[in-house]
């Protein structure tokens, strides 16, 4: 074999190996961003998914307590369980038992689930299945979370916004409560202290900190790109009926004579439908959450992380319309700054307005150190002028097109953020 032969196969060979590599690199390695969402078209979603706890407060039966979030590993199985629970040992009509004492709780195994905004009793009856049980003494209250302890057996209670404790549900094996509870004391969680006044703070209620330090992920973000005809036609499934408008603005509205579809340069899209009062039909609450978390699912994929952040009652002389808000998510933590990811109205049993904000797309750019919930109320009082906490957490804003952690101190109906200290 000639010299010029043997040089051309080594080149053939080593290009080949070159493209082996190549392809093994890029087929292992991900893309730099990642979707925020989780797209469920044409498939039915479970509504539990949009009003999943904020919080879940663990009481460990020795003194001390914990708090899982949406994303801590044990988060979701204690969901699941906790509310089988509540529909499965809900057996009795609610008794008052006075103002919530959490006190009272922490020496026993227990765990109290706090919904994303507060709903109504009859709501959440219907939502968890709870029959049976004559619910009127609640009626017209807002429930903010349900308890479940083992105090020789299991007692189930609901809390309202005014933090008055309704007995509502007794069973004989705590056996379930008493096991979760277990393998999340065996997981070695951050252990949680209620927190105390000093002269320069008040603290209204009960707020649990934890006194280890944090870290949290920061992201870089930036918009989706929409793709226009591939959500147009869940709207219009025949487009031989459609038109398609581009205004000069570069807003472009789909429409077939009665609903529209109108995208916006940002990414986002709007939807609207007239409803006729010979199709109406009243629906209830309940009934319009869940005609509005189906709408979703199909119109778009229901979003990872979603949640219900609140819902309006309009009152009409042809029925109820109801406005429902959902936000976003990051990390299992709420995005303070960021507008509703959703709006939704449901009038009769049709969705007659739907908004949607544009997609993110997130890239992991680090860890950022956080200072621990003391260190941030002490600088709260002595940057902020803060006089009362009603309760501290952490969250994530969004600024330059970076997603941040930061602690969130609610105090006086206002939410005042606290940077870490290289912020």
């Amino acid at each position: 074999m000639s010299r010029d032969s043997i040089l051309g196969w080594t080149l053939i060979v080593l290009v080949v190996i070159s493209l082996f590599l190549s392809f093994s690199i890029w087929s292992q390695v991900p893309g730099n961003f990642s979707a925020l969402r989780m797209i469920d078209d044409d498939k039915k979603v479970d509504p539990t998914l949009a009003v999943s706890p904020e919080k879940i407060l663990v009481y460990l039966g020795n003194s001390f307590s914990t708090i899982l979030k949406p994303s801590s590993p044990l988060y979701d199985k204690t969901w699941s369980i906790s509310t089988e629970l509540l529909t499965t040992q809900s057996n009795a009509s609610p008794e008052l038992m006075g103002d919530i004492n959490r006190e009272n709780f922490i020496r026993v195994k227990g765990l109290e689930v706090f919904f994303p905004t507060p709903l109504p009793a009859n709501f959440l009856r219907q939502h968890f299945n709870i029959e049976g049980v004559d619910f009127s003494l609640l009626d017209g209250k807002l429930i903010n979370s349900f308890v479940l302890v083992d105090d020789g057996h299991l007692s189930v209670y609901l809390v309202d916004s005014e933090d008055f404790l309704y007995k509502i549900g007794k069973g004989q094996n705590p056996q379930n409560l008493n096991s979760i509870i277990k393998e999340i004391d065996n997981s070695n969680p951050p252990l949680y202290a209620g927190l105390t006044a000093d002269v320069n703070l008040k603290v209204n209620g009960d707020v649990y900190v934890s006194l280890s330090p944090y870290e949290l992920p920061v992201y870089s973000v930036k918009l989706e790109q929409i793709l226009e005809e591939q959500i147009a036609s869940k709207f219009f499934p025949d487009f031989s009926v459609t038109r398609r408008i581009q205004e000069r603005d570069g807003t472009v509205i789909y429409t077939d004579g009665q609903q529209g579809l109108r995208f916006y340069d940002d990414g986002a899209f709007e939807y609207n439908m007239p409803v006729s009062k010979e199709v109406r039909k009243t629906q209830s609450l309940y009934e319009s959450f869940n005609t509005a978390v189906d709408f979703i699912a199909t119109h778009g994929g229901w979003p990872k992380g979603a949640y219900l952040a609140s819902y309006e009652e309009i009152t009409g002389p042809s029925g109820p319309t109801y406005i429902f808000k959902f936000k976003i998510r990051v990390n299992g933590f709420r995005v303070i700054n960021m507008d509703d990811f959703i709006n939704l109205t449901v009038e009769g049993n049709q969705v007659k307005n739907y908004y949607r904000s544009p997609s993110i797309l997130t890239k992991q750019e680090g860890i950022l150190d956080l200072m621990t919930p003391v260190e941030a109320l002490n600088a709260a009082v002595s940057t902020k002028n803060i006089k009362i906490v009603n309760d501290i957490y952490l969250g994530y804003v969004l600024e330059n097109e970076k997603l941040k952690p930061v602690w969130i101190v609610d105090t006086a109906g206002m939410e005042v953020i606290i940077h870490g200290p290289s912020e």
